[in-house]
């Protein structure tokens, strides 16, 4: 029995759809894992901010040490792994006379994470010596702890500044191949 018109079509049809579906996946399975990672990458920052900010808050209206607030902030940051891949640091500046009327903005104390990723630094300000329960051991000269706020801070006036860094790392290696370092600032 020969096969009629509409079977052999149907056969020949069949074929060309697998042949569409290889050619189309490929970019369909970028498009997804694109997607993924991207989303990832958004909701780790997003901890993150919330991070800083909920750090800045603690540490300007709490009587709470530091190092306490910044090891609350690691144990409720999951999924973040804060001790392997993250580092927080808590600053205090204080605005100081500079003299001939101008005022300057200086690192009076500075705190970090004691588990963390030490190589993750500061963009406020690096501190040289770090003792054991992650408080800076602070340079006498004032010059050296003289850093750059968005903002002027008036004599004796102070803030509080908490930044959390994290070196993401990708689900996959398809799209990004160096790790880039998330960072939040928050000012309060």
């Amino acid at each position: 029995m020969r096969p009629s018109g509409r079977q052999k079509r149907r056969s020949h049809g069949s074929g060309q759809s697998m042949i569409e579906l290889a050619i189309i996946l490929p970019v369909l399975l970028l498009l997804c894992f694109g997607s993924a990672e991207l989303c990832h990458a958004i909701l780790f920052n997003n901890i993150l901010i919330s991070m800083s900010r909920e750090g800045a808050n603690l540490a300007s209206r709490t009587p709470q040490s530091p190092q306490f607030i910044i090891d609350a902030l690691s144990n409720t940051s999951a999924p973040l792994q804060m001790s392997t891949q993250g580092m927080i640091y808590i600053s205090r500046v204080k605005g100081v006379d500079a003299g001939s009327g101008s005022v300057i903005a200086m690192v009076d104390e500075q705190y970090r994470a004691v588990r963390g990723n030490a190589a993750l630094m500061s963009r406020l300000w690096s501190c040289p010596e770090w003792d054991v329960a992650g408080k800076c051991t602070m340079p006498t000269a004032v010059a050296t702890r003289v850093v750059t706020l968005p903002f002027t801070l008036g004599i004796g006036y102070e803030v509080q500044v908490v930044e959390v860094i994290y070196d993401y790392a990708p689900l996959t290696n398809l799209f990004l191949t160096t790790a880039p370092q998330l960072y939040s600032v928050t000012l309060f």
